[in-house]
């Protein structure tokens, strides 16, 4: 049997290794693959000051779960152009409060002595994790744009302050009349002003990195809007008396005279009356005062009932002093509400006084018309940055009251990179071993089955298999066939015996086989006959062979005198003898022996 050699059998195997680390290493990625899973995570902490209480900046119950409700998960949705339902993405989203170590012990000590213990966490890991039928940029993105949509939907719902609305901005679109335009113009133009005035004071330091604007800049804007602009139109309209209609637009200023003096007329009568009850306060708050420190410096120290009518009679002193004070506010309410409408009927009597004497019922200008869309025009662009300059306050208050901790970390459960590498080193293993195993396996079989046991060399079945693997196809050029007959075996077996002559042809083999080496195939076709293919192999090669073969036997005959090894060879060449079939060549090389 042939000797136990682990690269022979590698080099051999080495297509069997190859099938196995490929087969082993598409296993194992298709199986990481199919329990794959992508996480993708991140933390923010909520920083209002009644977060202590569970309480949102707004004061009302905070609640978390918010974070992956159907509003936020829907515009995350709209904002990364997903066709996919909303619970598929909120099934997969998972809100965990962090609780410091500290707070575990303060809550175990408080459990163990039996007392109630309450805290409100203010960090939580926000977590969302997807298999493998998606990426891990893709879980990313997802929790990115789910965060954004809640800081939007926690800064409108718990934080922004509100923008007002622009009124100017529908003058185009109704059938106003000139000095009504800019009536509404000169009011939104007021409002939008004192909101500017307010942020101003508030924010005096905010800019807008989406538009550039402080609220001083916008405030001045506003401010020469409403003293430049705005007396400019009015001016224009009542020098030259421009009206749409101007029947219509003494009948709604008479209409607006009315209904101020109603106003008036019923505001006068409250003040009346809240000033009666002032007055009638007044007396009764000094009268029992005064009459409640002479009780009061009269008063027995033993008696118990002085005492309780002393305190209730304190009771009712306070009580008239705090009804005292809202009265008063009530009526400074009151008549500035009287003073407001004074002067709204003395600027519609101004503006009736104005156009009753006008000469034509309708007075049109292009050129009024033209500067009046042109300031809404210029008002609508003032306060698209506006509201893009509070829009983007509003998001930094909400920044300040829900911050993020860290940035996202997306994490595969399985790192198919490095399983593939483990998997292709274990199954090379695993193949080298095998081809070891098979390769010796091999060997074994081949021993067993097509092995002389007494030559060591292959036997008559390996040989007829291995000249009918060559008999299918066409010999090449120099290919030699040698022919071999031990002599001396028939004489040994009838002399010494059978004993004798297989020890004889296991000493013959291993000559032969020795020699043969680096030739090519050589067999024992039985009864001392031995065949030898040599592929590529010249004749001048195969006398080498015959010399080489010759030296050996007769090395073996100097050692061994008692027995002595003659044999007959012989040989043809498949380019020499012109014979292309190995049968016929083999044939040709025993007629050459005999």
């Amino acid at each position: 049997m042939k000797e136990f050699q682990i690269l022979r059998y590698l080099a051999k195997g080495k297509l069997l290794i190859f099938i196995i680390a490929l087969v082993g290493a598409l296993g194992v990625y298709y199986y990481a693959n199919s329990n794959q899973t992508y996480t993708a995570v991140t933390a923010i902490r909520y920083a209002n000051d009644a977060i202590d209480q569970g309480l949102a900046p707004n004061g009302s119950e905070l609640d978390v779960s918010e974070i992956y409700s159907s509003t936020v998960i829907s515009g995350a949705i709209e904002d990364l152009n997903l066709d996919c339902m909303v619970d598929e993405i909120r099934s997969k989203f998972k809100v965990e409060p962090i609780i410091p170590e500290e707070e575990e012990l303060k809550k175990q000590t408080a459990i163990d002595k039996g007392d109630e213990y309450d805290y409100f966490p203010t960090d939580y890991k926000i977590t969302y994790e997807v298999g493998n039928d998606k990426s891990m940029s893709y879980a990313r993105y997802v929790l990115d744009a789910v965060l954004k949509n809640y800081y939007r939907f926690y800064s409108e719902k718990y934080v922004d302050q509100l923008i007002l609305p622009n009124n100017a901005s529908n003058i185009e679109s109704n059938d106003y009349d000139y000095i009504d335009s800019v009536d509404i113009i000169e009011d939104s133009v007021t409002e939008i002003d004192n909101y500017l005035l307010q942020k101003k004071s508030m924010y005096p330091d905010f800019r807008a990195s989406a538009t550039g604007y402080t609220f001083t800049d916008l405030e001045q804007i506003y401010d020469y809007i409403y003293n430049y602009d705005v007396p400019g139109l009015y001016a224009t309209i009542l020098e030259g008396k421009y009206t749409r209609d101007n029947d219509v637009l003494l009948k709604k200023r008479r209409e607006t005279i009315d209904r101020i003096n109603i106003d008036l007329e019923n505001n006068n009568a409250k003040a009346a009356k809240l000033l009666a009850l002032i007055d009638n306060y007044s007396e009764k708050g000094i009268n029992s005062t005064l009459k409640a420190n002479q009780d009061a410096s009269n008063e027995s120290d033993g008696s118990m009932i002085i005492d309780d009518v002393d305190n209730n009679h304190r009771d009712e002193v306070i009580d008239v002093t705090t009804t005292y004070d809202d009265l008063i506010q009530e009526y400074v309410a009151i008549n500035q509400s009287i003073r407001i409408n004074e002067i709204d009927r003395e600027h519609a009597e101004y503006i009736r006084s104005v156009f009753a004497n006008n000469p034509e019922n309708v007075v049109l200008s292009d050129d009024l018309e033209s500067d009046i869309n042109e300031l809404v025009t210029r008002l609508n662009d003032e306060y698209a940055l506006v509201k893009d300059t509070a829009t983007e306050l509003n998001e930094y208050i909400g920044a300040q009251y829900l911050k993020v901790l860290n940035s996202i970390i997306t994490t595969e459960a399985v790192n198919i990179k490095i399983y593939i590498v483990l998997s292709l080193i274990l199954f090379l293993f695993i193949g080298c071993v095998g081809a070891v195993i098979v390769g010796r396996i091999s060997d074994f079989v081949q021993y067993i089955l097509y092995t002389d046991k007494k030559t060591k060399l292959p036997n008559r079945q390996m040989c007829d298999m291995y000249i009918d693997t060559l008999a299918e196809k066409v010999l090449e050029e120099e290919c030699t066939c040698i022919v071999i007959k031990l002599k001396t075996l028939n004489d040994l077996n009838e002399k010494v015996g059978h004993s004798a002559g297989d020890m004889l042809l296991s000493d013959f083999g291993r000559i032969i086989k020795f020699s043969a080496k680096h030739y090519g195939f050589m067999g024992y076709n039985g009864v001392g006959q031995f065949i030898g293919i040599f592929e590529q192999c010249a004749v001048p090669k195969a006398e080498l062979f015959i010399e080489q073969l010759s030296k050996n036997i007769k090395e073996y005959n100097e050692k061994h005198v008692e027995v002595h090894i003659k044999c007959s060879v012989a040989f043809a060449n498949s380019t020499d003898d012109e014979i292309y079939d190995i049968r016929t060549l083999i044939r040709r090389a025993f007629n050459r022996m005999k």
